[in-house]
């Protein structure tokens, strides 16, 4: 039984992957160069391409919102929305998350929903992996699991190809408590107006 449903979204409307080309100013996100070793928890943020998402983020942004508010559709009112989504890069002969984990481990809410976004082909060793289960997707689709309480992670990628995403969490208004532990990747704690915004 798989460990999460799967949703789609247009992307000639919402343009995801062309605009983060544009970012890294390259042609082919998946012909990003292979990794000299393999990232660790305390790394695998700290790459060229991760400055350049971040510092770009002003332009992502309203794409981002966009891109939320055609998944959630009329449960936006009733969620916060992770305000900066995560960027990974799963460059090939590496990792995208240095560790397996669940969420809920690093302080965050076991209510959360977590949204996988693949912007690259994600296949075989280089896509996420939910529990036990490799999780094959395409551009324009959308992965929701419980990235809270499930164990998840991803394995040294061995493909022809190097994969790219982000992802991003909700958590139902009613269930928001100030938290001022802060998250691993951003240092932000979890907070309305830091790691949390209103969609």
């Amino acid at each position: 039984m798989a460990n999460y449903t799967r949703l789609r979204y247009d992307v000639t409307k919402i343009p995801v992957a062309e605009l983060v080309r544009e970012i890294m100013a390259v042609d082919d996100l998946e012909g990003l160069a292979a990794s000299d070793a393999p990232a660790t928890r305390e790394t695998d943020q700290s790459t060229p391409y991760h400055r350049r998402f971040y510092d770009s983020f002003d332009v992502v942004a309203p794409v981002y919102r966009k891109l939320a508010q055609e998944l959630l559709g009329q449960e936006t009112e009733k969620l916060y929305l992770q305000r900066v989504p995560t960027f990974r890069v799963h460059l090939r002969n590496s990792l995208a998350v240095g560790d397996w984990h669940r969420d809920r481990d690093f302080g965050h809410d076991p209510s959360e929903v977590n949204y996988w976004v693949p912007l690259t082909r994600a296949y075989g060793n280089n896509t996420v992996w939910i529990e036990n289960e490799p999780v094959h997707a395409d551009y324009g689709e959308v992965i929701v699991f419980d990235g809270a309480n499930s164990w998840h992670g991803n394995v040294i990628n061995d493909t022809g190809i190097s994969r790219v995403s982000m992802d991003f969490r909700t958590l139902p208004r009613d269930r928001y408590r100030p938290n001022a532990k802060k998250s691993v990747s951003f240092g932000m704690p979890f907070l309305l107006g830091e790691y949390w915004d209103i969609i």
